[in-house]
């Protein structure tokens, strides 16, 4: 089987380039996320993958980016041409992605489109009326959440995606929301890295961060409860996409202990996730988050084999209901309680406790039981 791929995500090395690009600090969730499951759907499958970089005229150090290919075992990469203002843009990619479609055999291939961005559905509303093909539609969140989107925005990417012929979702929720007719579907919460690296010992214990260093997403909460546990012996690492530099750096106010790391390739981020005694994710809960959004970075950390503190996720607490320290909210002193609890364990304790749910996420959730799993409901496209 053959599949094309429409995403905005790259190949890990080009992604760790292009960012170098920007004046500003991009967010890799949608990167990370995408280029997971493409590299499970090419366990079984040969996958090429038409790329639409962000770009942005006035917060970009270079005035365009060239089409490019390049092969990456069985995945290959076509990225379009990417140029101009975005009335421009708007006008010529559709054009841009049809010419790179040209150039693939299409024949017993299946596409399929990240939902949440309108470039990319644009495109494919078209394509689809073209390409006698089947089309999937992967959601992964609900456009309401995304910051800076409109009602109209919603609407047009709702209004385009239901007519497609199969789903990959991250929550019943967002099946129900692409896929009004109840067309057949494939809900999973996630894929999880299945490549470990060798583990170093830390110097220091530390908890660790990493991910949107935004007030939102509860970060500012976390480095108020670190600082109230007062354990000198302990650091906080943090690293990622920020939103305000400034406002991060005035809230870690010169404590020595707490180190900022930028945003990191995501093998170095593996590597200090693996060594840490235990990794938080302060994202807030909210009624609207629950029912549309996995916390991925959740998954991520369940992955490595350390103890990890959540604010509760509906979702995933009915799964791993035992395999993490869920707290009840992102409140300094939900977030405080929890890191004491890891405080209180032994070390032998601690790595039980992670190895017990990094067996469990991974039998469920790594790219190779992610694209085994996957595969069968793909054949069904092909009948």
């Amino acid at each position: 089987m053959k599949i094309v791929y429409f995403t905005t995500a790259q190949q890990e090395d080009d992604f760790r380039s292009f960012i170098n690009d920007w004046k500003i600090s991009l967010n890799p969730s949608n990167q990370n996320f995408h280029n997971k499951l493409i590299r499970a759907l090419a366990v079984n499958n040969e996958v090429h993958v038409i790329s639409v970089r962000p770009f942005s005229r006035s917060n970009m150090k270079v005035k365009k980016l060239d089409k490019a290919v390049k092969t990456e075992g069985k995945i290959t990469w076509h990225y379009v041409k990417r140029s101009g203002n975005k009335f421009y843009r708007a006008f010529v990619t559709t054009s841009q992605i049809m010419a790179t479609l040209r150039t693939i055999d299409t024949t017993d291939s299946i596409f399929i489109t990240d939902t949440i961005n309108r470039a990319l559905v644009e495109a494919v509303y078209k394509i689809k009326k073209k390409y006698k093909r089947p089309v999937l539609g992967v959601c992964t969140d609900s456009p309401s959440n995304i910051s800076g989107t409109t009602r109209s925005y919603t609407l047009f990417l709702l209004k385009h995606t239901k007519d497609y012929d199969g789903y990959l979702a991250l929550t019943d929720s967002l099946n129900v929301l692409f896929n009004p007719e109840g067309k057949l579907s494939y809900i999973f919460e996630g894929v999880v890295e299945d490549k470990m690296l060798p583990k170093e010992e830390a110097k220091k214990p530390y908890i660790f961060f990493g991910g949107a260093l935004m007030e939102k997403y509860g970060i500012y909460n976390l480095i108020e409860a670190y600082k109230e546990l007062n354990q000198k012996d302990l650091e906080l690492w943090i690293c990622g996409h920020h939103g305000n530099i400034h406002k991060l750096t005035e809230a870690v106010g010169g404590n020595k202990n707490i180190k900022l790391l930028g945003l990191l390739p995501v093998s170095k981020v593996m590597e200090y996730e693996q060594s840490a005694l235990c990794l938080v994710n302060p994202r807030p809960f909210s009624e609207d988050l629950d029912r549309f959004s996995i916390p991925s970075k959740s998954l991520e950390y369940m992955a490595m084999g350390r103890p990890v503190i959540s604010v509760r996720n509906t979702i995933l607490m009915n799964k791993f209901p035992k395999e993490v320290i869920w707290i009840p909210s992102s409140s300094v002193k939900d977030i405080k309680e929890g890191l004491q609890k890891v405080l209180d364990m032994t070390e032998v304790e601690r790595e039980n406790f992670g190895e017990e749910a990094k067996n469990r996420v991974l039998a469920l959730y790594s790219i190779k039981s992610v694209g085994m799993n996957i595969q069968s409901f793909l054949l069904n496209f092909l009948k």
